[in-house]
């Protein structure tokens, strides 16, 4: 399926139909252009295909993780318009803010072209009404997960389902149109992904494809949310049984490696239910996290990550079961060996400082304030893995947006409903194999509490994506404790080297190696003091309240179209 984008794009195909004027519209895709294209399931099919790639690129490059990730406290940085989602201080004008918007409507404008523009040619071309309804379930999908986000990063929204209702006979150029509410968001969402789950296969012979477990998974997942939202005992009943469908009922396994279930080997394997396709190309091709995330140059041939790390917390959370084989493959820190790293230099290790050994007075890389850095989707230089990352930072592997063993965790969650714990055997038990697959090296036990839950979600799904979404439904259920649990992170908590007690100037440059490698020769403490000088000593902490649960409305968005500014209304008229 990768090749079939990749063709559409030198085709100049995808610019053509979907060249977006603004968040909410799309160019109209002309008739005759649609009644020439669609002439065979082949270009039917190509066309879905652009729903599984680039359409995501300005969600997923940074806004999927700097919410999912650093907003939700497992990923360190402090940068800049980045750095405002670890600070929790993301404002209207944040320009990731925007970008994460516009992405999220942009799938939502290339969806409904498929929906409305697809299927009349297509039948008057003759083709199939298989295909026809196969490519609307794929549409119906994305457009499904795209609004999930939305939904949950704003609150309040609005459902757009053709653009032509959005231009007002007077004036085409103004958009009129409201916000509608979260919960008729929800419904929405479910009414697409239920549409999904009704016309899809539960087999697709194109890798990569979502099929009917794919969308009873999505499923899952957003009724749960909803029942949490809504109090509704019924929406975690529905999830529940569709959970168990595709954990019982689709043939389909978890992955057998934790430590390759990132790389470019697992694109597309059971574990991988809805994955955004990745492909070394042109710019917004590909997995930009090799890039974001790599520590140095000397294992990624574009580097952004000297800065970030995996926060204390999350690693504190790891710390309680030291041989959770999980860590070594969700960040890394002193010690850690990695063959598939650095292959000309023999394999990677990581150490706190390391320095030229031809040069000791050279240091190639520095300690981070979190004295550790993210490994999960990191696979290397293009020389490391046969040419599967680019020069745009445009790596093969994909990124996941639901995977196997996250319905396999819903399934319990659904069956602990409203409760705080549950004792259910059958969601223990498929918990548990998600951490035997992980050789997690411990299992969880009756009755396994809803905190407890959501710990061992972070542990499985940290830097994916996925933390700030859990927590999210936390807030929903409990939102003091939710906070809570966002407040006792203690963001500010980071490691600086102990001037006070070691003189670097006075020991050999050997002797300064050793001490920048030895954990003893960091102090732990806060960032911030009242003086501005850091000693050591709490003075504040990064604090959420109950208005840190939703961004703004961008303000490059309110400014285009002020009405978003109004209250929120209902899209359905019962």
């Amino acid at each position: 399926m990768k090749n079939i984008a990749k063709t559409l794009l030198l085709l100049g195909f995808l610019p053509a139909i979907f060249a977006c004027e603004d968040f909410l519209t799309v160019d109209p895709q002309d008739s005759l252009v649609a009644e020439n294209y669609y002439i065979s399931e082949a270009r039917v099919r190509a066309n879905t295909a652009s729903l599984y790639g680039k359409a995501w690129w300005d969600f997923q490059s940074q806004f999927m993780w700097l919410t999912g990730d650093q907003l939700a406290g497992d990923l360190y940085y402090t940068y800049d318009a980045e750095g405002q989602f670890y600070y929790n201080s993301v404002g209207a004008g944040n320009t990731f803010n925007n970008s994460g918007w516009n992405g999220l409507y942009r799938v939502v404008s290339f969806a409904n072209s498929i929906i409305n523009d697809m299927p009349g040619p297509s039948r008057d071309n003759g083709i199939s009404e298989d295909v026809i309804q196969k490519a609307l379930g794929e549409a119906h999908f994305m457009r499904g997960v795209a609004y999930y986000y939305i939904a949950e990063n704003w609150g309040e929204a609005p459902i757009i389902e053709n653009a032509t209702d959005l231009i007002t006979s007077d004036n085409p150029q103004d958009i009129y149109v409201n916000k509608n509410t979260q919960s008729n968001l929800y419904r929405f969402i479910c009414e697409d992904l239920e549409f999904a789950a009704s016309v899809l296969p539960a087999e697709d012979p194109d890798p990569g494809r979502v099929t009917k477990w794919s969308a009873l998974g999505m499923l899952a997942k957003v009724y749960i949310t909803r029942g949490a939202y809504e109090s509704s005992s019924e929406y975690f009943t529905k999830a529940k049984e569709y959970a168990r469908q595709v954990i019982e009922d689709s043939g389909l396994e978890l992955y057998s490696d934790y430590s390759t279930m990132f790389d470019v080997v697992a694109d597309n394997s059971d574990e991988s239910l809805f994955s955004i396709q990745c492909m070394v190309g042109e710019y917004g091709d590909g997995n930009s996290r090799n890039v974001n995330w790599s520590r140095s140059a000397r294992i990624a041939d574009q580097t952004w990550g000297a800065g970030k790390g995996p926060t204390i917390s999350l690693q504190q959370l790891y710390e309680e079961h030291p041989n959770d084989d999980r860590r070594k493959w969700v960040y890394m820190t002193n010690g850690d060996y990695y063959p598939n790293l650095a292959v000309d230099e023999g394999g990677y290790t990581y150490q706190f400082s390391y320095r030229d050994p031809d040069d000791l007075e050279t240091q190639v890389e520095s300690p981070n304030e979190m004295l550790a850095h993210i490994k999960k989707y990191i696979i290397g230089k293009a020389s490391d893995n046969g040419g599967q990352v680019g020069q745009n930072q445009d790596a093969a592997n994909d990124v996941y947006i639901l995977r196997l063993s996250d319905v396999y965790f819903l399934y319990a969650e659904a069956t602990m409903g409203l409760n705080n714990e549950t004792s259910d055997s059958k969601a223990l038990e498929f918990i548990n194999q998600v951490l035997a697959r992980g050789n997690a090296g411990y299992e969880v036990e009756a009755p396994l509490s809803y905190l407890d839950l959501l710990k061992e979600r972070r542990k499985e799904f940290a830097f994916e994506g996925s933390s700030w979404y859990d927590i999210k439904r936390y807030y929903y259920r409990d939102p003091d404790a939710a906070l809570q649990y966002l407040n006792d992170m203690e963001r500010d908590r980071v490691y600086r080297f102990d001037y006070n007690t070691y003189n670097l100037d006075e020991v050999s440059i050997e002797e300064r190696y050793e001490l920048e490698n030895s954990r003893d020769s960091y102090v732990f403490g806060w960032e911030t003091t009242e003086n501005g000088e850091w000693d050591g000593e709490r003075v504040e902490n990064i604090s959420f309240s109950h208005a840190s649960m939703y961004l703004s409305l961008p303000a490059e968005v309110t400014t285009k179209a002020p009405i978003l500014l109004e209250p929120a209304v209902n899209y359905y008229n019962e």
